[in-house]
């Protein structure tokens, strides 16, 4: 059998299909779009600040920054990182396109009284070099990897970086793809097709001769509901559940799914991500000073 070449694969090619794939299918829209509410964007705030795989994230992050250092946040969403950074760093950009996500970022801003956050509240594909406030010591971009063109976007983020560049994303089918995978065609006789994983960022890494420090993280999510009605009511709303035949395809989904904790539900579900990073003194680029 003849060894595949990894190199002669357009990796990019493979993910602009994957991102538009997905995309065009469950609801629609590129995944910031889902965090225009405020409101919802501040209850993604307040979970960041229990979820242990989250402080674990945000703890590794901190750790690569040193004070009097620049950082870039790509996908800063409201703050949960981009905050603590700036505790340590003399300055970090903040790049956030959601509406609801760059308006929590902006009252976490204010509450903690910094001067030394810059928000764009652009998609990291519209933001301009100019915006931005290089050369910076760490860029990371953290569950944000939603670019259709992923070449094109990796190249500016290496072109404006003298350090390390830090990227965590999605590995295999996460439980949420998993779900909509097996409940779209049910409820809406179409297919859902998952986004794009970590394998192709490696791929294309290693297509332009960059050989990054990869670390799998696993994380496990219990999910709390008050009653099975509570449970039903939300997975109506995130699946456009609305006529009879919908509602009970999501019950009997739902009573498989659902653990009993006394009079409450609860999901559990295993992700797992990985970190892709690697110092910018490795790749030979033209950045910006």
């Amino acid at each position: 059998m003849a060894a595949i070449d990894v190199k002669a694969i357009d990796w990019n090619d493979v993910w602009v299909e994957a991102q538009w794939q997905n995309i065009d299918s469950g609801h629609g829209g590129e995944c910031w779009h889902s965090w225009a509410d405020k409101e919802a964007a501040k209850e993604f705030f307040h979970h960041s600040l229990q979820s242990p795989a989250a402080k674990e994230r945000i703890a590794d992050i901190c750790s690569m920054i040193q004070s009097g250092a620049r950082a870039l946040d790509i996908g800063a969403g409201p703050g949960n990182i981009a905050i603590p950074v700036a505790k340590i760093a003399a300055r970090v950009t903040a790049v956030e396109p959601a509406p609801g996500m760059a308006a929590v970022l902006r009252e976490q801003i204010a509450l903690e009284n910094l001067d030394n956050i810059q928000l764009i509240a652009k998609k990291w594909d519209d933001v301009d070099k100019e915006e931005l406030q290089p050369p910076y010591d760490l860029t990371f971009a953290s569950f944000s990897m939603g670019m259709i063109d992923l070449k094109a976007s990796i190249e500016k983020m290496m072109e404006l970086t003298l350090g390390t560049i830090a990227i965590y994303w999605h590995t295999g089918i996460q439980s949420w793809d998993q779900e909509s995978m097996e409940l779209w065609p049910l409820l809406h006789g179409k297919p859902y097709y998952p986004v794009p994983e970590s394998n192709i960022i490696f791929n294309l890494l290693y297509s332009m001769g960059i050989y990054p420090d990869v670390k799998t993280l696993r994380h496990t999510r219990r999910t709390m509901y008050d009653s099975f009605e509570a449970a039903l009511e939300t997975y109506a709303g995130r699946y456009d559940a609305k006529g009879p035949e919908q509602l009970r395809v999501l019950k009997d989904y739902l009573e498989k799914k659902l653990y009993h904790v006394g009079e409450k539900r609860m999901l559990v579900t295993t992700n797992a991500s990985m970190k892709i990073s690697w110092p910018m003194a490795q790749a030979a680029v033209t950045r910006i000073s």
